[in-house]
């Protein structure tokens, strides 16, 4: 979904054109490489004068729906198809194909059988469709607004995602329509513990129903990202305390209904990041929590909120294994947007408000301090000397990646869920 995300924010700066394809019965197109038998479908009867031998079954020619290999093989004649029109398939992604022949660029998103084109060139998008047709059989759906759920609009100032109708969807199936909105989405003063004197709720099913469907909302919704992962780990034994926690994140969607990512025509698509850890916040391990959240621009592409494997014996620490999280997203997203013809000639600047992070990323030497972290959190160093990154401080107040490390107050949670360029089109119910 990120490289989704991305191609949405290029594509509203560049001004390429979004157009939307889907394959039809696409899984019947897989050539199959091995013998493979299935038994005979009921109902099945041999032709007259014809007496099938016992235990008959049937070998198959192509792919089937609900062959393990299905999908696969979809996929494998497809990319051979693209393949050979002169796509080349990229390395940070490969369900991404792109073509750049004279000044004419093409990219090709597929997920199954939906397929997303952007271009500079509407008649190069064009022969591509013929040339998809002769291969396949395939729907031409127009101009990019419904994709997996996402709603997108556009206009002449930028494309806005949304998952307006998934999250009216989900309230109307918990029976929270009519409840009152609330201002956040967790509230700071709560600890949720897994450890407790606590009962098991009775229906644990609808609780992991719950969170699971609000884990799909986290597409276009970074501000309720920190309390759904956190909601998350108690999916085994969940409590009271737990479903309230997940009806307060329902009552806070009721008032934000419509609010969705905005990717603005006017983005400069220079890449910055925000790198955040929140130290010992787990009660049960004495885990932190860091996160990061990623800009094109002004546009977000990225986000992530994870509790880290092990514990850190100081703020210090988590939020440079934090910084070490976040580079490896810089290093995937500067080869992905070079593949948008957005590349970053400069280091990407990493946001981090402690400056003893800071120091020891950019200190060569080891001491006391760090000799005990393992070898792979000070890439990070190796990442600064190849012009990759670029630590910089920012003060906690305006740490955008605070967010999603821990449950903030109405006012701060706001300030930063501001400058995030989220927006909704809607007019508020």
């Amino acid at each position: 979904m990120t490289t989704v995300k991305t191609l949405l924010a290029v594509a509203a700066a560049k001004g390429w054109s979004l157009t939307q394809l889907d394959i039809s019965n696409a899984f019947l197109n897989g050539d199959l490489e091995e013998e493979i038998y299935m038994t005979l479908p009921p109902g099945y009867t041999a032709k007259p004068g014809t007496v099938l031998p016992p235990n008959a079954v049937c070998r198959l020619k192509k792919s089937l729906y609900g062959l393990k290999q299905a999908s696969r093989q979809w996929f494998i004649k497809f990319s051979s198809v693209l393949l050979r029109l002169g796509f080349k398939k990229s390395h940070a992604d490969h369900t991404l194909f792109v073509k750049n022949e004279g000044g004419i660029y093409v990219a090709v998103l597929v997920y199954v059988d939906d397929i997303i084109i952007t271009s500079n060139n509407d008649s190069a998008v064009d022969t591509l469709k013929v040339n998809l047709t002769e291969a396949f059989r395939l729907r031409d759906l127009g101009p990019l607004r419904y994709f997996l759920g996402l709603e997108i609009a556009r206009s002449v100032k930028g494309i806005s995602v949304c998952q307006r109708k998934y999250t009216l969807e989900l309230l109307e199936e918990a029976g929270l329509t009519d409840c009152k909105p609330s201002s956040i989405p967790m509230e700071p003063s709560i600890k949720l513990v897994q450890d407790s004197a606590e009962p098991v709720i009775d229906d644990i099913g609808l609780y992991r129903k719950l969170v699971g469907k609000m884990m799909y909302l986290t597409i276009t919704r970074p501000d309720i990202t920190y309390v759904v992962y956190k909601l998350c780990q108690f999916a085994s034994a969940p409590k009271n305390s737990h479903l309230q926690a997940a009806f307060k994140v329902l009552r806070y969607l009721k008032g934000t209904v419509g609010l969705g990512l905005f990717y603005s025509a006017e983005s400069n698509l220079v890449l910055t990041g925000f790198t955040d850890a929140d130290w010992l916040s787990c009660p049960d391990t004495r885990r932190s929590t860091s996160g990061y959240c990623m800009f094109l621009g002004n546009s977000l592409i990225s986000w992530k909120s994870k509790k880290k494997q092990v514990v850190s014996n100081s703020s210090a620490e988590s939020e440079y294994r934090a910084m070490e999280f976040a580079s490896r997203e810089v290093v995937w997203l500067r080869t992905l947007v070079a593949e948008f013809l957005a590349p970053q000639p400069k280091p990407v600047p990493l946001f981090c408000d402690s400056t003893a992070a800071i120091h020891i990323a950019s200190n060569p030497v080891f001491h006391e301090r760090t000799k005990h972290i393992e070898g792979d959190c000070h890439q990070v160093r190796d990442r600064i000397s190849a012009g990759f990154i670029k630590t910089i401080h920012v003060r906690t107040g305006q740490q955008l990646a605070d967010i999603f490390t821990k449950p903030l107050f109405p006012a701060q949670f706001n300030a930063l869920l501001s400058k995030m360029a989220l927006k909704s089109i809607y007019v508020p119910s």
